[in-house]
């Protein structure tokens, strides 16, 4: 399908992109792309992108989730100025849980302003292909070109409609475009990290952007594209000797918890968010305070500096954090935790301490903008906003990146 199509694109856009001299930025967030992916797996075009261009480890924001990192991405913003502080939270303001579904389009609930509305404020024309955020209007602006989410739509696909955008004439043309993959994510979390499954994932990914690369090449637009590929978090595996079962020493049912449903009676994850009155968080911190070894009880007002995601509506009462591959564990009815295997449990899973060396994510980045075969050390994904900025001669709307933090990966030099 792709070749076929190439050839078509060439013939209705070579005139057109004889004049082409703006750059270009095809940014392609591969979720769960963990740091060391490179290493692992057979993926032979992010390694020749990685080997012309810039790598670095990059450091998610806290919590380790892909609404929230995904979002950081996106604006530049820690996830308490943004509000996105986990994939489920909830909010004391609006007096209910965000929801993944209901809520894609609903200003209320997104704050900061992503890349693609900073661009298109200033002129520049930009497309999102499942981006997380990109389906809701910021002050009343969206991306030129945009997709709602399908989980389900073919990767083929998605290339083939990603090139049909830069193979629109010069004035139709997006200059900064967004493309989401989800299969790595999906394949750890079933199979575990480093299974055949993941490594196919990983393959499967990088032979998709390879296909772009061809279709960049055959469309004369390949010089002028600067590839940043990035991924939300890494991931850990996980072991039924690394449980913490919650329900030995506190009744969960007194608090709300996001991630629990209607029809969930139990809950598995690296991290719990509670909310709750204070005389319930008061008992429930002294009860679980140096409980287990390889949980940390945070509260409210107190979480670690450095973890930006204490939102004044939105921040948790009290975060139970386990250690990386523990899991904490809970039920409405104080149910026996379920084995790993059979039972619909994650092999592996993410939303540990951000900075840990198995939660970091892959940067990988190439083009004119960037320098040729340089691995930096590693930044904050917050800093992504104002490399793209920069690279589209965009002025930043307030963020919490400092473009200093990443200029050394940089050919030009921007405010």
């Amino acid at each position: 399908m792709l070749k076929a199509l190439v050839s078509v694109l060439v013939l209705v856009s070579n005139i057109a992109v004889a004049d082409q001299s703006q750059p270009l930025v095809l940014m392609i967030g591969v979720d769960g792309l963990r740091a060391d992916s490179l290493e692992r797996a057979s993926a032979p075009n992010l390694q020749l992108l990685a080997e012309n261009g810039v790598r670095a480890n990059m450091y998610p924001a806290m919590p380790s989730k892909t609404f929230v990192n995904f979002y950081s991405l996106a604006t530049g913003l820690h996830p308490k100025n943004h509000g996105m502080v986990s994939n489920y939270f909830y909010d004391r303001k609006l007096g209910e849980t965000f929801n993944r579904t209901k809520h894609t389009n609903d200003p209320a609930w997104w704050g900061g302003e992503p890349i693609w509305i900073t661009a298109e404020k200033q002129g520049v024309t930009s497309a999102t292909y499942f981006w997380v955020g990109s389906e809701v209007a910021v002050d009343s602006i969206k991306p030129s070109y945009w997709k709602p989410f399908n989980q389900s739509k073919d990767y083929g696909e998605r290339v083939d409609e990603v090139l049909q955008w830069f193979a629109l004439p010069n004035e139709k043309r997006p200059r900064l475009v967004t493309l989401y993959f989800s299969a790595v994510d999906s394949a750890a979390h079933t199979f575990g990290v480093g299974s055949l499954e993941e490594l196919a994932a990983i393959k499967k990914v990088d032979d998709h952007i390879g296909d772009l690369i061809a279709g960049l090449i055959a469309l004369g637009l390949y010089e002028d594209t600067n590839l940043v590929i990035v991924a939300d978090h890494g991931m850990a595996n996980l072991s039924d000797d690394r449980v913490v079962n919650l329900d030995k020493w506190v009744d969960l049912s007194h608090f709300i918890i996001p991630d629990w449903s209607s029809t969930k009676n139990t809950v598995y994850a690296p991290y719990l968010n509670l909310y709750g009155d204070k005389v319930e968080v008061e008992k429930a911190f002294v009860k679980l305070t140096n409980k287990h070894p390889n949980m940390k009880v945070l509260r409210r007002g107190n979480f670690p500096k450095d973890y930006h995601f204490d939102h004044l509506d939105r921040g948790p009462d009290l975060m139970l954090l386990a250690d990386v591959g523990w899991t904490l564990y809970g039920s409405k009815n104080r149910l026996p935790p379920a084995p790993l295997k059979g039972s619909g449990r994650s092999i592996a899973t993410h939303g540990y301490d951000n900075k840990h060396p198995l939660m970091q994510a892959t940067f990988i980045a190439s083009g004119k903008a960037f320098k040729a075969g340089v691995r930096v050390k590693p930044f904050d994904n917050i800093e992504v906003y104002n490399i793209l900025s920069c690279i589209l001669d965009l002025v930043p709307a307030n963020n919490d990146g400092k473009l200093k933090h990443v200029e050394d990966m940089l050919t030009k030099e921007c405010d």
